[in-house]
């Protein structure tokens, strides 16, 4: 058993900085302006990836925000037919590919496909087929998205959520995985969703230790096998704040809840078999580095 470490989004290592763009900018310096800024992020993205490479990191989450207002209705830019974008696209599709790394995207918490309102699951469908289709073209594996809210009755959200799903486009769904949160949807109530939709799942520790539904080690066993036939399983660890069940995340991970996740990966897994363990901290990669001094 394996477990390749990750994190997210961004590098504190790089001086370079991701950019974003005001509706109010982009209307006054127009689409010319928006590309530089894309090309610019999507340049932190390889030099993102040239670093994990040299420091043998080879999971990365990809920032939502590679191009600015994507999804606003005032976008009149289609930025996925420049070619020059596009080529930019496909140097981190094909570098990721070579040296076997795996990508990811997280969808934002405005995405929220069992809104009771049409409009909000509207705007989360277009930003799903953005998210998707930036994924195909960087190579991209996994879009990583929560249930949402209640909205004050739990059984009819969560039909609502089923309902939504089954609508979308195929190549959608292909890519879609659904993780539990510490708020609203236990682990066993997305393993109850899985059941229908067969939609694979990421187990995040962290928030499965504050809203707990049922022993660690049967939950991570079950999310397991929402994988098979798909792809490597995906689990999520960060480490609260201020202790433990702070829904915060900490700068670092600290070492008791890595080992806390590596002991029930051991019990759960063969020696054959790889895991994907994403840490979400504050501090990016520099999480991946700490733990390698203390192991």
């Amino acid at each position: 058993m394996s477990i390749e470490l990750g994190y997210a989004c961004l590098n504190t290592s790089i001086p370079m900085k991701m950019k974003s763009l005001r509706l109010k900018t982009y209307q006054e310096r127009g689409a010319s302006y928006l590309k530089e800024l894309i090309l610019h992020n999507l340049n932190y993205v390889m030099t993102c990836l040239e670093w994990n490479q040299a420091h043998q990191i080879f999971f990365f989450r990809v920032s939502s925000d590679l191009v600015p207002l994507a999804t606003h209705e005032a976008m009149t830019y289609t930025w996925q037919e420049d070619e020059e974008i596009r080529k930019a696209c496909k140097k981190i599709k094909e570098y990721a590919k070579l040296h076997s790394m795996r990508l990811s995207m997280h969808p934002g918490q405005y995405t929220l496909l069992n809104s009771p309102k049409e409009e909000v699951v509207k705007r989360s469908v277009e930003d799903l087929e953005y998210h998707h289709q930036m994924a195909e073209m960087l190579g991209v594996r996994d879009l990583i998205i929560h249930v949402g809210g209640v909205y004050g009755d739990k059984k009819q959200a969560l039909h609502r959520w089923v309902k939504t799903y089954e609508k979308l486009p195929e190549g959608i769904k292909s890519k879609l995985r659904l993780e539990n949160d510490e708020k609203s949807y236990s682990i066993q109530e997305v393993l109850g969703i899985w059941e229908t939709t067969g939609i694979p799942l990421v187990l995040d520790f962290h928030h499965h230790r504050i809203l707990s539904s049922m022993e660690t080690g049967v939950a991570l066993e079950r999310v397991v096998k929402t994988w098979e036939g798909i792809d490597d399983p995906k689990i999520h660890l960060s480490s609260g704040r201020k202790d433990e069940k702070d829904p915060k995340h900490d700068d670092l991970i600290r070492q008791i809840d890595y080992e806390w996740v590596c002991g029930y990966v051991d019990q759960c897994f063969r020696k054959d078999q790889k895991i994907y363990l994403m840490l979400e901290a504050k501090q990016k990669e520099q999480a991946i580095l700490h733990l390698r001094k203390r192991t």
